[in-house]
């Protein structure tokens, strides 16, 4: 493995540009392995007590990837006894600590020689509390990266820090304007990252919240353990790649002492790709049924165009009140609210008084 200046240059100005559209990241990492003279890279993190996972990696690594998985190495991956030193340098050379005899005959390098991949480089990416390690895979063919490279090797680590904390704050901007928007519409909104985690709640989230329901290490925890398996169950769905055979999500309840259950869905946004920089790639949307709806009427009056006495009476329609008892509670005249019910009608594209009411429960501003 050797590192071609000069395309490195350009690999690592790839990588700014992924910061900002999430789907220039797999080229930018592939960049990177051919600019070193890896046969490939990857990025993993841990995925469980003593275990590891990739949560990115170029095609070329696809199949070690698969044979990783299937054999579970995640959970007895030797490379793991690098952490301790690649915590206290940020980069480390594989063969600085690993003896010829144990690449010759310890079970991990037997498996990954299957794979014409040899030592590597790791470097560690992580930012705050999210754990992430980069790892240059070299050939078996080729000679072992060298010292003299090093520097090379800080500035790749360096640019991949800058760029997790860069795409992490941006996204985390971006998470926060949805939650004070949901706060907005009165919605309640839980976020997560890409383990199922909590990365932010919105106030009218915390506020639904009591001692049948809270959030514990991170985790949503539900009054009885089937309505919490039921609730983890769709968040997994929710974090899964989209594609042919994802699975449909479903509403989950969860339960009240004397009120009617909370309904909660879920919905994934973002792209898979860039889950392993983002601040969080899921969220469940919390809908109180014992709640009373009450629009603004200056809502109604923007989105369809209503006069403040049309605005009035629409509202009145869509709690149940008939053209009648309007026209005789308010002082009006029959033939003048009729008018107003039928232009009400004509600008919200509603026939029914049922069809103004359902209308007017989905909106929630």
């Amino acid at each position: 493995m050797r590192v071609n200046a000069g395309l490195l240059s350009q690999a690592l100005d790839q990588v700014q540009a992924a910061i900002f559209e999430p789907s220039l990241w797999l080229p930018a990492i592939e960049a990177i392995s051919r600019a070193s003279g890896a046969l490939g890279a990857n990025i993993m993190e841990p995925s469980g007590r003593g275990t590891f996972g990739a949560a990115l990696t170029t095609e070329n690594l696809e199949g070690l990837l698969e044979g990783y998985v299937h054999d579970d190495w995640g959970s007895r991956d030797f490379r793991a006894n690098l952490l301790q030193p690649l915590h206290r340098a940020g980069v480390v050379l594989e063969t600085d600590f690993v003896s010829k005899d144990q690449f010759d005959h310890h079970d991990y390098y037997r498996f990954i020689r299957k794979y014409g991949v040899g030592d590597c480089v790791l470097m560690d990416i992580s930012v705050g509390k999210d754990t992430l390690y980069f790892v240059l895979q070299n050939s078996l063919a080729d000679d072992s990266p060298q010292t003299t490279d090093m520097p090379h090797f800080h500035a790749i680590r360096t640019r991949l820090l800058t760029a997790v904390q860069l795409a992490q704050h941006i996204d985390a901007s971006k998470v926060t304007g949805m939650a004070a928007a949901f706060q907005t519409s009165n919605v309640g909104c839980i976020f997560f990252d890409r383990k199922g985690l909590v990365t932010l709640t919105n106030p009218k989230a915390d506020a639904l919240f009591s001692d049948d329901l809270r959030i514990s290490r991170g985790e949503v925890r539900a009054g009885s353990a089937n309505e919490t398996a039921r609730f983890h169950r769709e968040l997994k769905i929710a974090l899964q790649a989209p594609g042919p055979s994802a699975e449909t999500l479903s509403a989950v309840r969860l339960s009240r002492t004397g009120k009617r259950p909370l309904i909660v869905r879920f919905e994934r946004f973002g792209t898979q790709l860039a889950d392993v920089f983002s601040h969080s790639c899921a969220m469940a949307l919390i809908e109180d049924p014992d709640e009373e709806v009450r629009l603004k009427p200056e809502t109604l009056m923007t989105l369809f165009d209503l006069t403040p006495a049309e605005t009035r009476i629409s509202l009145l329609v869509a709690s149940g009140m008939s053209a009648v008892n309007i026209a005789s509670q308010y002082g009006l005249g029959y033939e003048t609210v009729k008018s107003h019910i039928r232009s009400i009608f004509q600008k919200t594209g509603t026939g029914r008084q049922s069809e103004l009411s359902a209308l007017f429960g989905k909106i929630r501003l």
